[in-house]
């Protein structure tokens, strides 16, 4: 044999194996990890979800505001004051008065001490139960926006998930095209070896095999950029080692396209949300139109009111008042009417929107099941596809042996195998792929496989 062939041939082996140890993951300090655990660890961390949960906290606190207003107003007040008051001094008249008199009216600084508790309660009001209902719709809203935030977090989890999936077992075709390509190489030197096979055969498949090793370092590269994207949804450090433990596989998907339709156009949280706007537009216009309306309320005052504090336990120095406020708006120069109109073209503007998004979820269903169908028969045909592209790979390498197929045949059928795997398995990514989103443009979660 050749001295370089002697020289290549031990420069592949001393090669190839620390180029496998490298590129096989060490999954022996990785995280085991479910889809479902994926989808769970990225929507308690993501910020958009506690986002939504502050808003929701934010219209709690709304409520209780529009409520305080149905809610006495008491306020206890405590003053101590010390003042002069020139008083009769000013008056007009205070000239004409005799001289002796007033050089007697000469005022003096005093003390006044007040405690006293004021009352303020809304009787009536047109304003109180539309403010108080549009509150409880706004809360409303935003927990469906935290079902939209949460929807969003676990679709783009499941996405990132597959994808992991999907390099993973594009990393397993390069490694077994390797392997498959390492025993043609072989052969093919003893066939040179035998005085069988030319030089130009073995060049021909060392070739073929840097290059599939080339594959191997993209396909590597791939899963670390998917673990880097799952790790980034869950809100981990990029490089944290990852072993899925669920596998893409094609299940079957127990709906219609009408179906589909109708619950997504019931149930979509973007949609809901647009819906509880127009009904907190209504109550908001409600409650400007109520500004034109009459209103009672109460209005009182107790408390002491002395000169010297030691009388604050004397109630003969007590002052009070009480009475009831009947406040009829005449006339506000049409400022509310005006406002009514602007509410009044905000609220169609909703009504608007929620057509648009109507249309765009019903194509967001005809998306996601076209991309359903379009993975079913490609997967129909891949299976299938695979296993007669595996017996082709096996049939020409024993012809090869025999010296009845060329090196050619042997690579093409190599190649046409690792196509037909990398077709099924792109074809069970993009099936898994559009069962979540199917799910999520039906306003599901996007674990929950679509079923009527």
């Amino acid at each position: 044999m050749p001295l370089h062939t002697l020289l290549r041939r031990s420069s592949l082996v001393f090669v190839t194996a620390p180029l496998l140890t490298l590129l096989t993951p060490a999954t022996g300090l990785a995280q085991q990890l479910s889809r479902a655990q994926a989808v769970a660890q990225a929507v308690g961390v993501n910020p958009e979800v506690k986002l939504s949960l502050a808003g929701v906290a934010q219209m709690e606190g709304r409520i209780t505001e529009a409520r305080a207003d149905a809610l006495p107003d008491v306020t206890w007040t405590t003053r101590a004051i010390r003042s002069r008051d020139p008083g009769l001094l000013n008056s007009p008249n205070f000239d004409q008065f005799p001289i002796e008199f007033r050089s007697a009216l000469a005022p003096i600084p005093g003390n006044m001490f007040d405690t006293f508790a004021d009352v303020q309660q809304t009787l009536f009001s047109f304003k109180l139960g539309n403010a108080v209902k549009a509150a409880t719709l706004a809360r409303d809203a935003g927990q469906v926006d935290v079902r939209r935030a949460r929807q969003v977090t676990a679709l783009s989890a499941v996405q990132s998930y597959n994808q992991l999936l999907f390099a993973i077992e594009q990393l397993r075709v390069a490694r077994s095209t390797i392997e498959q390509k390492e025993g043609h190489v072989e052969v093919a030197r003893n066939r040179r070896a035998a005085g069988a096979a030319t030089e130009l055969e073995v060049l021909r498949a060392e070739v073929d095999l840097e290059n599939q090793r080339a594959e191997l370092r993209r396909a590597d590269t791939r899963v670390s950029a998917a673990r880097a994207r799952l790790n980034t949804v869950m809100l981990r450090p990029t490089d944290t080692p990852i072993e899925p433990t669920d596998v893409l596989a094609a299940v079957p998907v127990a709906t219609t396209f009408e179906q589909a339709v109708r619950e997504a156009l019931i149930a979509r949280p973007e949609l809901e949300t647009l819906r509880l706007e127009a009904q907190i537009r209504d109550r908001l216009i409600d409650v400007t139109r109520a500004d034109t309306r009459p209103s009672v309320d109460f209005a009182g005052v107790y408390g002491l009111s002395v000169r010297n504090p030691t009388n604050f336990a004397d109630f003969s120095f007590a002052r009070w008042s009480a009475g009831i406020v009947f406040k009829v708006p005449v006339f506000d120069g049409r400022r509310t009417a005006g406002r009514v109109a602007q509410g009044q073209a905000e609220r169609n503007m909703v009504n608007e929107r929620i057509a648009v998004l109507e249309n765009q979820i019903r194509l967001d269903v005809q998306s996601a099941w076209d991309s359903l169908t379009l993975a079913d028969r490609t997967l129909g045909a891949a299976d299938l596809n695979v296993t007669q592209a595996r017996r082709a790979v096996e049939m020409t390498d024993a012809n090869y042996r025999l010296g009845a197929a060329t090196p050619l045949d042997v690579l093409d059928a190599q190649q046409a195998l690792a196509l037909a795997e990398n077709i099924r398995n792109q074809a069970l990514y993009l099936h898994a792929n559009a069962r979540a989103s199917l799910s999520f443009v039906m306003g599901r979660d996007p674990l929950t496989d679509a079923a009527p």
